[in-house]
């Protein structure tokens, strides 16, 4: 590469060439870097032009990476993540004693573990600054890679989004089918599992791997998705949803335990145990976590100790 083409490299060059390597489709890329389709394109043109390669290759349904596209994409994830950590450090410099993690959470997570694990470690450490982001546990898992976060919480994820990162896994969960108390369904000893064709069925979005989850489960007892379901992993809508309507929600157990507690859901009696699960932290492959995240880290194998432990006495007492 010339010295005056390199000049003409920017960031967004980059961004963009990451981002459609991870969706393969330019109009999806367009809408998780909140462009345009022509925009995107044009970006990409310009790339092409700098390096004086072709990087993309359109197919019927979506592009494919050319070998100077797959070098480029290796090489500008890590760049961008030096990057990022190397801002991150020189300007905004956080005060000596503060601990400081971004972490992704799945719902089952955000709901219950972590909200835990974080009051846990400012108990010791007052000084705390926690981002929590949001999203699909692919979405998560490309933050993750690039460095945007530190950890991830939830589900192990599909084996293609696993390359560089390492799951540890804290316990098993299964999906569970809930309603609000007054349902027509919730007070049923043993209702039947075709009976939810009657009422508006929430499930994971369509994608993810515990929606793939929730549709396995249906499709083995023949059962076809209602006519009515909606698709979200939004814990406050969904269970908004279902103060509302007749809906069900088929969901993970972190993500409703906390409302099944507390008497404002119900859990439905169907037996969901071949949806199980394996929850866990997902961390970058071959590099020390720092401080923050190591710190969080051991404050959720507190939380899941102390919970394990309350349950082996109640089972013990019973």
């Amino acid at each position: 590469m010339s010295a005056m083409n390199f000049s003409r490299l920017k960031l967004r060059h980059l961004q963009c060439l990451v981002m459609v390597a991870q969706e393969r489709n330019l109009v999806r890329a367009a809408g998780a870097l909140a462009l345009t389709q022509p925009a995107v394109s044009k970006t990409i043109a310009e790339l092409e032009d700098i390096v004086g390669r072709k990087l993309l290759l359109r197919r019927r349904r979506g592009v494919e990476l050319t070998p100077a596209a797959d070098v480029l994409v290796r090489h500008a994830v890590v760049a961008l993540r030096g990057l990022r950590e190397g801002l991150g450090e020189a300007l905004d410099q956080p005060e000596h004693d503060q601990v400081r993690v971004a972490v992704g959470a799945l719902p089952n997570m955000a709901a219950n573990l972590l909200p835990a694990a974080i009051a846990a470690l400012h108990a010791s450490r007052p000084a705390l600054r926690v981002r929590v982001a949001s999203g699909t546990n692919a979405q998560l898992m490309t933050q993750l890679r690039q460095g945007e976060i530190d950890l991830v919480l939830g589900r192990l994820a599909q084996a293609s989004a696993m390359a560089d990162l390492h799951f540890e896994q804290l316990y098993s969960e299964p999906l569970l089918l809930v309603a609000r108390p007054g349902h027509p369904l919730a007070a049923r000893r043993r209702p039947a599992l075709d009976a939810l064709a009657d009422y508006p069925l929430v499930v994971p979005v369509s994608g993810t791997l515990v929606r793939h989850t929730a549709d396995a489960f249906l499709v083995a007892r023949g059962m076809a998705m209602p006519r009515c379901f909606v698709e979200a992993t939004d814990t406050s809508f969904a269970f908004g949803l279902l103060q509302c309507a007749d809906a069900v929600w088929f969901a993970p157990q972190g993500a409703v335990e906390g409302f099944v507690a507390r008497g404002e859901l119900r859990r439905l009696a169907i037996d969901t145990a071949s949806t199980e699960g394996p929850v866990g932290l997902t961390v970058r492959r071959g590099s020390e976590p720092a401080e923050g995240a190591r710190l969080l880290i051991e404050a959720i194998h507190g939380v899941v100790r102390q919970r394990a432990a309350g349950r082996k006495a109640q089972t013990a007492g019973t």
